[in-house]
């Protein structure tokens, strides 16, 4: 059995869906999941996601979501549990199997993968098939913190040696599954630089279709012919386009962090987000993106500078009212 599966929360099921109509359109013959990392919410159609199935996270992983709900935010706590996934399908008699972000567009048939996967373990994709400029942001040097290869997409063949590292993958992620480069985590994805370290026969796509981004724009340009887009020529069709970051709301960037390419300067790229945008609206973009996730920590309320400088003020009074009494001898 082959298929693909992705990971999120209720707020993300606008994307699942995306990717899962889109994947299916181009492999109507693989099954595709979507697991999701969350409770069930009374108002969304769970059938109606274009999956051919959909898992609950917390019913399959209990005892770990239980564990680790409290020391993981969402985005963290889904990149945890990517390994088990692995390792469950594989149970279940996968014998190829892919990972996809579900904030990824498929645009075509994933021809190489396959291919490679006749006679490798393990495809990646790297972040970047080139030296980026010197300026801007992110730059090579930016990227090599996140690791080189780009984990919103992960082929392997279900074999001992990808299972055994899939258990140690997991054993790490359990741990140290943080965003916090200051330590030099970043949630699952920098452990797969060691894929070609430990394991024979993995094999880095370099084809420029593949997991095109607002990180690699510098070396990839969208061209449009009849009904098909292709990356720099035409010999080179788009596989899928990794939305990485992308909000309607915050147009015309592509991402907050992206300080060289947006829809303003990168007109090639206008009509596939505007697609994307299409897509996620129809999907129910605007109303799922305000379910609030169940499972992973919170995010800190930000303190408002009125409420900021009350504090300051009630604590300098505290300790001017201490000085007082101390010199009054009270």
């Amino acid at each position: 059995m082959i298929g693909a599966f992705t990971i999120c929360a209720n707020n993300y099921l606008a994307h699942a869906k995306t990717l899962a109509v889109s994947f299916k359109k181009h492999h109507h013959n693989k099954r595709f999941t979507i697991a999701i990392l969350d409770a069930p919410y009374s108002t969304i159609d769970y059938n109606d996601l274009g999956a051919d199935e959909v898992l609950w996270i917390p019913t399959l992983f209990k005892d770990l979501i239980d564990s680790l709900q409290y020391k993981y935010g969402i985005a963290e706590l889904c990149t945890v549990v990517k390994p088990e996934l692995f390792k469950y399908f594989f149970n279940q008699g996968y014998e190829k199997l892919l990972y996809i972000d579900p904030d990824i567009k498929v645009f075509s048939p994933f021809k190489e993968v396959f291919s490679a996967l006749e006679t490798h373990q393990m495809v990646l994709t790297p972040h970047i098939c080139s030296p980026t400029g010197e300026v801007g942001h992110p730059q090579d040097k930016d990227l090599m913190r996140t690791g080189i290869y780009n984990l919103g997409f992960l082929a392997v063949n279900n074999t001992p040696e990808i299972l055994s590292f899939i258990m140690w993958w997991g054993k790490r992620v359990k741990t140290y599954g943080y965003h916090d480069l200051s330590k030099g985590y970043f949630y699952d994805q920098i452990w797969l630089g060691y894929g070609p370290a430990f394991l024979d026969k993995v094999y880095v796509l370099r084809h420029l279709g593949y997991n095109v981004a607002n990180w690699n724009l510098h070396e990839r340009q969208i061209l449009k012919l009849a009904d098909t887009y292709y990356v720099n020529t035409e010999n080179t069709a788009l596989r899928f386009f990794h939305y990485s970051h992308y909000k309607i709301e915050n147009e015309p960037l592509l991402a907050s962090y992206n300080k060289n390419f947006n829809l303003e300067n990168r007109l090639d790229i206008v009509p596939i987000f505007n697609l994307y945008k299409a897509c996620l609206k129809a999907n129910n973009y605007v109303r799922l993106k305000q379910v609030n996730f169940v499972y992973g920590k919170q995010p800190a309320l930000k303190i408002t500078n009125a409420h900021s400088n009350a504090n300051r003020f009630k604590n300098a009074y505290k300790a001017f009212k201490q000085v007082i009494k101390i010199l009054l001898g009270r």
